[in-house]
């Protein structure tokens, strides 16, 4: 007959081995339903990276009560634009970023809309239509006499390849060199390949301290800007739309409740304020592409 005492100690040993696998059980569950973040920037302006991450964080915080615990990752990787969005639409490295509204006849077949679902909510209330043009410093005097549009339309602008804004310019009569990268753009506006870059209002100055060695040669032509509807987005892989579904929802309460135009002001308020009180001339186009109720009729920050 079995000693009592070894029973009970085998009897342990199976309990304590149920509650362990118990418990490893519970924990991959929770790993399991832990909704997954992994975002990518392209680092093209320290403000609006930390502004883009900090409201994706706030979306997530917001709906934390309904939806639960979340992983927030950077990808850190150094790699164009359309490779990101390429990444995005697989769903895998990349699985969310913040970029402008795709059109579905721009796009390779692997960005259209069912590969990415667009979070229909702009990011940053157009100010990324509002266009600095960034020139050689040696010809200050030839865009200083710039006032209509046919002046501008028979200079070459810089643009990077498969960028959005290429389109914009061609369809409004604006010839563009599209053969750089983000990289190498001062290296060919210095070297005579085009004639200006338009970047972002939010982006330029940091543009040009990031490319130091290029700043002796080049600044921001004072008081000219192009403007057109550029609405930018939470793009979500298609493959994770529970994701997608939080994010709105997370945005849509930071809306209703200010939080969202709060951090906007915290991050921007500086470069609205220099839209608003400089005379700028401005030369507004139409980009046609953008969906009806993500465009704006006219620059609402210039006078």
């Amino acid at each position: 007959m079995e000693n009592p005492k070894t029973c009970l100690s085998r009897f342990s040993t199976i309990v304590c081995a149920i509650v362990f696998f118990l418990c490893v059980n519970c924990l991959a569950a929770d790993d399991e339903s832990t909704m997954v973040y992994r975002y990518w920037d392209l680092k093209a302006s320290q403000n609006r990276d930390q502004y883009q991450f900090e409201l994706l964080k706030l979306a997530l915080e917001k709906t934390r009560n309904t939806h639960g615990d979340y992983d927030l990752v950077q990808v850190n990787k150094k790699i164009t634009s359309l490779r990101a969005s390429r990444e995005v639409s697989r769903g895998e490295i990349i699985n969310i970023e913040a970029a402008p509204n795709w059109t579905t006849d721009t796009v390779p077949s692997e960005l259209r809309k069912d590969q990415r679902i667009a979070v229909k909510i702009p990011i940053l209330q157009g100010l990324l239509g509002y266009r600095r043009l960034i020139i050689r410093k040696k010809d200050f005097e030839k865009f200083k006499q710039i006032t209509d549009p046919s002046q501008l339309q028979q200079l070459v602008a810089g643009q990077g390849k498969d960028w959005e804004d290429v389109f914009i310019y061609r369809a409004n009569g604006y010839q563009v060199n599209d053969e750089a990268d983000y990289y190498n753009l001062f290296a060919m506006l210095v070297a005579g390949r085009f004639d200006y870059i338009p970047l972002s209002a939010i982006e330029a100055e940091d543009f040009i301290q990031k490319f130091g060695q290029y700043s002796q040669d080049v600044m921001i032509a004072p008081d000219i800007l192009i403007y057109y509807p550029f609405p930018v987005l939470f793009q979500v892989s298609a493959h994770h739309p529970e994701l997608a579904q939080r994010v709105e929802k997370g945005l849509i309460q930071a809306k209703k409740d200010g939080s969202m135009d709060k951090l906007f002001l915290a991050h921007f308020s500086v470069e609205i304020a220099k839209l608003r009180t400089t005379r700028n001339r401005t030369f507004i186009l139409e980009n046609k592409r953008v969906p009806t109720a993500l465009r704006l009729a006219e620059p609402l920050l210039v006078k």
